[in-house]
């Protein structure tokens, strides 16, 4: 198992384990997440640190958390690497916990936000992109590529939000729609994302100017070779205003590409 992964179980189960034993009366009021005090008092920590809180009173909520952040965890963190991983998750964690400041300050809920869900639910997105025909056993009850058993559990997530469940939807929705757009546009140059594909294209549209760069200063030299014969034989003083305009614009077309001042006196040796 990946060191990243133990460390976050070791983590939230630490956490649980003291919430349980001390009835929530520390790390459980310390560190959840709680709109009214982000918004009032600026305990901006909450936005990170609700997602290693659960629900003490019972185990459900951990226990399925930590066997998704197991079963889905390990596979993403080999595939990504250690560091990838621990920036969707922890990204993505913040972004869903924000996403439910906004929603339930916005509905006057005073729900109180806890759980690893929103950073979960990402990670099964990304297990979803790198592994799309994977089974999933949905309800652990019938087989389902993991691609649309993604899709029903956003899906359910969706028409749920509004429930009254006591579960957080909203922030499934924001850790999955992070993870979406981390993994498509920012993530991995060589996978294709469009952040990929945006700076492949500015690259090779900077290779191929330089290349057609290239070839008009080499047809300008083929030009101006008489003048630069002409010069050699009778000096710059001997050439017309419209010879040396266009040696001037040669010169400046050769200082451009290659990036180095040509003086004109001494433009012809360089040829």
């Amino acid at each position: 198992m990946p060191a990243s992964i133990r460390a976050l179980l070791f983590l939230n189960i630490g956490v649980f384990l003291v919430d349980r034993f001390t009835n929530g009366a520390f790390l459980f009021e310390w560190l959840s997440l709680k709109s009214w005090l982000v918004t009032g008092e600026f305990q901006v920590w909450r936005l990170f640190t609700y997602m290693f809180v659960h629900d003490y009173q019972g185990i459900m909520h951990i226990l399925f958390n930590m066997l998704m952040l197991w079963m889905f965890g390990v596979p993403v963190a080999r595939e990504m690497g250690e560091n990838g991983f621990l920036r969707l998750y922890l990204l993505s964690g913040v972004f869903a916990g924000l996403c439910s400041l906004l929603f339930y300050g916005a509905t006057g809920n005073g729900a109180v936000v806890v759980g690893a869900s929103g950073a979960v639910y990402a990670l099964l997105i990304a297990f979803a992109r790198f592994f799309p025909e994977q089974q999933l056993l949905m309800f652990f009850l019938f087989p389902v590529p993991v691609r649309y058993a993604v899709m029903i559990f956003i899906g359910i997530s969706v028409v749920l939000i509004n429930s009254g469940d006591g579960v957080a939807h909203i922030a499934h929705l924001g850790g999955a729609l992070f993870a979406w757009v981390y993994l498509n546009w920012f993530w991995a140059p060589s996978r294709g994302g469009f952040l990929a594909q945006w700076k492949q294209r500015r690259n090779r549209n900077r290779w191929e100017k330089a290349m057609r760069d290239g070839e008009n200063l080499r047809n300008a030299m083929d030009e101006i070779d008489p003048i630069l014969r002409k010069v050699g034989e009778h000096g710059l003083d001997s050439l017309t205003r419209s010879e040396r305009k266009r040696l001037d614009e040669v010169s400046a077309m050769k200082k451009k590409l290659h990036g180095t001042e040509l003086p004109v006196n001494d433009y012809y040796k360089n040829r």
